[in-house]
């Protein structure tokens, strides 16, 4: 299995995705009692190599 390269995902115009990470970063906050900041990553395409 080869292991795959991921690059920070591009989520602007993900407006739902954004909330969802932003509610979760609180909820985690708040059960970890310290800042909880979440990183979205997203695998790169073969193609995208080539």
């Amino acid at each position: 299995m080869k292991d795959k390269d991921y690059r920070i995902a591009e989520l602007n115009s993900q407006n739902d995705a954004l909330d969802a990470i932003r509610k979760l970063e609180q909820q985690l906050t708040e059960s970890y009692g310290s800042d909880v900041a979440l990183i979205a990553y997203a695998a790169d395409n073969e193609e995208d190599k080539e």
